[in-house]
């Protein structure tokens, strides 16, 4: 059995405590469907995360290949990262057995899969974080071993199932048109005129994959196009937006939509050519053309980067 350590000047109470052993880790979260957000190692609370956990670094992955008669190998038609799995040791414990039991179930009843995905969330200690959609699994169903739990203290193995495989890095909005302030664009900011173009600039995407942009455009226009020249891609809207109209095009995988005024679908207003594109890793050459406008046009940005690892 490993050795119980804990903070100078602290202790859990009683007899028989958990094999608890020092862990170097940055600051890791869980926040479930509802919104609480628990500290995963957290001495006062009674429980606190283990040596063992697996799951930050780079996912599995994929490859499709084909063989054929006579030549050596196989040909690679594609491959995919696949969604990935976290195990996070830990042990509960409390100062007697109501004490040990109310704490635990505390932080059990916030895994229940059936409120829906919750978030891990990993904190440097510069204050940088990565975020990543999970499910609880498995792992506290109940071990009663000798080497496992005591009267009033346990330790599990709890599994997250993560259904996709990046991290998601802290989110960036910025913001296109009669005074926007969008610093991290030196460009801007940009004053709209009547039929002109109202940004053309680099946007840099630091993650590991693909980023998916959501767009909220704010009337008037009588038409829009924005458009990634790095890989040639764009979509347009084809009908009028009133100065009052809001049009969010959301290019997120899984979600892709186009909705005016949070009510209405205009999937049938985007031009039969666009296509929903995504930032690529690294530079972007980023161009958005407004016609139809005025003063009080404007454009939002916000995209979350994507990493392979926490």
């Amino acid at each position: 059995m490993a050795i119980f350590v804990r903070p100078s000047g602290t202790s859990p109470g009683g007899f028989n405590p958990p094999p608890l052993a020092p862990l170097e880790v940055p600051s890791l979260s869980w926040t479930d469907a509802q919104g609480r957000t628990t500290l995963l190692s957290d001495w006062e609370s009674g429980w606190v995360l283990q040596p063992g956990i697996r799951g930050l670094d780079l996912p599995g992955y994929d490859f499709y290949t084909d063989a054929s008669p006579q030549i050596d190998g196989n040909a690679l038609r594609g491959l995919r990262a696949q969604a990935r799995e976290v195990f996070l040791p830990m042990a509960f414990f409390g100062t007697d057995r109501a004490d040990f039991m109310a704490r635990k179930r505390s932080f059990l009843s916030t895994l229940n899969p059936y409120l829906g995905p919750g978030t891990l969330t990993l904190m440097e200690a510069d204050g940088s974080y990565r975020t990543i959609e999970a499910y609880y699994v498995s792992g506290a169903e109940g071990d009663t071993g000798q080497d496992s739990s005591g009267l009033h203290w346990q330790t599990v193995g709890l599994t997250f199932s993560c259904p996709s495989p990046y991290w998601l890095g802290e989110p960036v909005h910025l913001e296109y048109g009669a005074g926007a302030s969008g610093a991290f664009f030196p460009v801007l900011p940009v004053v709209v005129r009547d039929s002109q173009v109202l940004g053309a600039t680099v946007i840099d995407n630091p993650g590991d994959a693909s980023a998916f942009p959501v767009w909220t455009i704010h009337g008037p226009a009588t038409s829009v196009v924005i458009s990634n020249d790095s890989t040639g891609l764009n979509f347009s809207v084809t009908a009028a937006l009133g100065s009052s109209d809001v049009l969010v095009v959301d290019t997120r995988e899984r979600v892709q939509t186009a909705v005016l005024n949070s009510v209405t679908n205009w999937w049938p207003n985007l031009a039969a050519s666009s296509f929903l594109w995504s930032f690529q890793p690294g530079q972007n050459n980023v161009s958005l053309t407004l016609t139809g406008t005025t003063s009080s046009t404007s454009v939002q940005l916000d995209y979350q980067p994507r990493f392979l690892t926490a």
